[in-house]
């Protein structure tokens, strides 16, 4: 599992945000599909306590669903410093640290693992 975890947030998630950063359109659109996958994960976990042995899948869409709506959110902040500052050098910056901010999860999850053993 956690292979997994390291191959979707090292390899997986700066594609996909690379892939989603290069077309400019509205803000709108990723902003609520980002707001809409938030409420669907919250929906997700309410169902799962963690007090009693739940079935895994849901919560574990519910943890993909939070990180596809942070990579979002990333997207949103690059297409605001692409309208802002529009040098090739900035966009350059933007996507390089926003492809590397898709990666802040695993570091909490594997600080979670630690703390937990």
């Amino acid at each position: 599992m956690t292979l997994v975890l390291y191959t979707m947030a090292f390899v997986l998630g700066p594609a996909l945000f690379l892939a989603m950063a290069r077309f400019d359109g509205r803000l709108w659109p990723p902003a609520l599909i980002a707001s809409v996958m938030v409420v669907l994960s919250l929906a997700l976990r309410n169902e799962a306590s963690m007090s009693v042995a739940v079935d895994p899948g849901p919560l574990f869409f519910s943890i993909l669903l939070i990180w596809l709506a942070w990579i979002l959110v990333l997207v949103l902040v690059v297409r605001a410093v692409r309208r802002t500052y529009p040098s090739p050098s900035a966009q350059r910056w933007a996507r390089g640290l926003g492809a590397m901010g898709t990666t802040v999860p695993w570091f909490g999850f594997a600080t979670a693992q630690m703390m937990a053993e």
